[in-house]
């Protein structure tokens, strides 16, 4: 897998040429639907924090998960995966979606979730079948595929580990969208395997104790900070006016 993997990241051999597939990219992705938008501001700001980490630690597998569903967590990955392929061109970027019980990521993007993780986990496929290049960025993803019927016992495999170690070698960074944390084990398995882990808090819906008890749930894993999504534009009203100028 290694070798396949690296020859993934340098080419990315398989190019989605239709990656839409007839679907638009969801409007929350606001690094490609609205880049001039306070709000695509503030997920460069996020991926540029996490460049001033990455200079205190090696953190080159990022992962992303929340205490409950709904909370905006692959919209997030998503738009960090992006903010970071526009930031560093020159970088391998891969975002995987590794929430193989509801996997996003294909569906945000408006591409098709066919053969992703799951299968190849599953050894029924390579990995030049399921790395895909969206549209004309340097972004590699790999979408979840079809949920397996033992999601936690597949995420715990040898070929997640392995699979793991080849992105590593592969690319210079990956996102990993991950399953929310309270209702699955999958977040805590994978957690411990990643460089640092962000939270994704839904402002006004996602209670202290959820948080609490989602950051136990994860039993020691790198957590490196919290992203609060769905705040309010006024928080921020000195970018509204600098705009204005």
């Amino acid at each position: 897998m290694d070798q396949t993997m690296e020859r993934a990241g340098n080419f990315l051999p398989r190019v989605d040429d239709n990656p839409t597939g007839g679907n638009a990219v969801d409007r929350r992705v606001v690094t490609l639907t609205a880049p001039a938008s306070a709000a695509a501001e503030q997920y460069r700001s996020l991926y540029y924090r996490l460049e001033r980490m990455r200079d205190l630690r090696p953190m080159k597998v990022v992962a992303l998960t929340s205490a409950m569903p709904g909370e905006g967590k692959t919209v997030t990955s998503v738009n960090l995966a992006l903010a970071a392929a526009r930031a560093n061109p020159e970088r391998r970027i891969l975002l995987v979606d590794a929430d193989l019980r509801r996997g996003g990521v294909a569906a945000t993007l408006g591409m098709r979730n066919k053969t992703g993780l799951a299968e190849l986990l599953a050894g029924d496929c390579e990995v030049r079948d399921v790395v895909r290049r969206f549209n004309s960025t340097r972004l590699a993803l790999i979408p979840a595929g079809v949920t397996p019927e033992d999601t936690a016992q597949v995420l715990a495999s040898g070929r997640m580990k392995q699979f793991l170690k080849a992105v590593r070698e592969g690319f210079d960074e990956v996102y990993i969208d991950l399953p929310p944390t309270l209702p699955f084990a999958d977040a805590a398995i994978l957690g411990h395997q990643a460089d640092g882990v962000l939270m994704v808090i839904r402002a006004n819906v996602t209670s202290g104790k959820a948080v609490h008890q989602a950051v136990e749930s994860l039993g020691g894993a790198p957590i490196v900070g919290c992203v609060l999504n769905g705040a309010e534009v006024h928080s921020a009203p000195y970018l509204k006016n600098y705009e204005k100028k």
